[in-house]
């Protein structure tokens, strides 16, 4: 068993610490201390519509800017997270047959069958609207899918994208020949964010001991050259400024 991200260049993950590049179930741990997942959907579907729509859309909804914020900045660290994730093999987030959390015979789409009526009854797994049954008992098939689609600094760079034409009167589709790709880039992020909550399902609230993982490498994980925190905040104050 070994970490498989030893030894790769450094992905210049942007807003993860270092204790959660090294443990990196505290993201999920986190998050679900800060807000609530059906919340958190609502927001992320509503900085997508922001970055396509033009102004007087945005004009007709109540939100608040530095929230759209934190939601860029919580997709952001779920994309870093699912990356380190996919090339950890100490994490085990396999759910195996005989386990109560165990789906069969309720979502595929193989042959084209979506039970989305079992999947709401189910009082723990009824969040999971996308997933298929094997894409629950093994999140990291969602993990490869996402980055199957793009790398990582692509992911990091188009969410910045987004953000900064959720923020703009102009939509992102009128100046960006590739702005329908964010279509598929939502759909992914819904699907990850049901993974997180199938992760603290399995590995949070049973307290399996995921937070003494072994900690035998050192990794990289800033990239000092770019500074989130201040960037945002000055994309912020500008478009504040610009009175859009």
């Amino acid at each position: 068993m070994r970490r498989r991200y030893e030894g790769l260049e450094n992905p210049g993950f942007r807003y993860l610490e270092e204790v959660e590049v090294r443990n990196p179930l505290l993201v999920v741990e986190d998050f679900f201390d800060a807000t609530d997942l059906e919340l958190f959907r609502q927001e992320l579907r509503l900085l997508f519509s922001l970055s396509f729509s033009n102004s007087s859309y945005g004009q007709e909804k109540v939100y608040d800017r530095a929230r759209l914020m934190c939601v860029h900045q919580y997709a952001t660290r779920f994309i870093e997270m699912a990356w380190i994730l996919l090339n950890d093999d100490y994490i085990d987030l396999f759910i195996r047959e005989g386990d109560p959390l165990y789906q069969s015979g309720g979502m595929w789409r193989e042959t084209s069958f979506v039970e989305v009526q079992k999947r709401l009854s189910d009082g723990i797994m009824k969040n999971c609207r996308l997933l298929e049954d094997q894409e629950i008992n093994n999140v990291k098939f969602v993990f490869d899918e996402i980055f199957q689609h793009q790398s990582l600094s692509v992911w990091q760079d188009e969410l910045d994208m987004v953000l900064f034409y959720s923020m703009r009167s102009t939509p992102m589709s009128e100046e960006r020949d590739n702005g329908h790709l964010s279509f598929a880039m939502y759909e992914l992020l819904e699907k990850l964010l049901e993974c997180i909550h199938v992760i603290h399902e399995v590995k949070i609230k049973r307290d399996e001991g995921w937070n003494v993982l072994p900690l035998d490498t050192d990794v990289i994980n800033r990239d000092y050259n770019y500074f989130p925190p201040q960037l945002m905040m000055g994309l912020y104050h500008r478009m504040l400024s610009l009175g859009n």
